[in-house]
């Protein structure tokens, strides 16, 4: 009888512990719902991008990170307001040699505001702004009006392991004295 009454004693705990486990396991999945969004921009949808870039550049409280083949006016006054805003930018952006001719003046520019830090890679092929809060990764350049006249993928990443492999990527784009 006592046996069978500590096996019960036993079993019950065993299955409270599962159900916290499960419980908890359910939680790590519904908060990581969410965490990865795609979604297109341009046609019907065409200030998608655009509005969560922006969203993104203002709601940066430490450091903003880009990489973009070229910049426009439009977000160059942008990371001007945020270094303003006391937070430094980094951003990797083709060689002047292979800018537009209509982007080098901003290029220009930008290279000689104080907390804009420009590093030149002639690899440069897509768009990436993130922070450590969250990334926005696509194709084109910083250029508002190149945004919204495309149909691109955006993709919205918030998840705390992905952002750090997005700023190990963002790393190996540097040159190694910067890593």
């Amino acid at each position: 009888m006592f046996i069978i009454s500590d096996r019960l004693i036993e079993l019950r705990v065993e299955n409270k512990r599962l159900k916290e486990q499960i419980s908890n396991l359910e939680n790590k999945i519904l908060s990581l719902v969410g965490m990865v969004e795609i979604e297109s921009s341009g046609g019907e949808k065409k200030n998608v991008l655009n509005d969560s870039l922006i969203n993104l550049i203002n709601s940066t409280t430490d450091q903003l990170n880009v990489v973009a083949p070229h910049i426009d006016s439009f977000y160059a006054k942008e990371l001007k307001r945020t270094v303003d805003r006391g937070i430094p930018v980094l951003l990797i952006t083709n060689d002047r040699s292979i800018i537009p001719e209509s982007f080098i003046s901003i290029y220009d520019d930008l290279k000689n505001i104080q907390g804009i830090s420009i590093i030149n890679n002639p690899n440069v092929k897509f768009l990436l702004v993130f922070n450590t809060e969250q990334a926005i990764y696509s194709g084109g350049s910083l250029d508002r009006e190149e945004l919204s006249k495309s149909i691109l993928i955006v993709t919205k990443i918030q998840e705390k392991s992905k952002l750090r492999f997005i700023a190990e990527i963002f790393s190996l784009m540097l040159p190694t004295f910067m890593r």
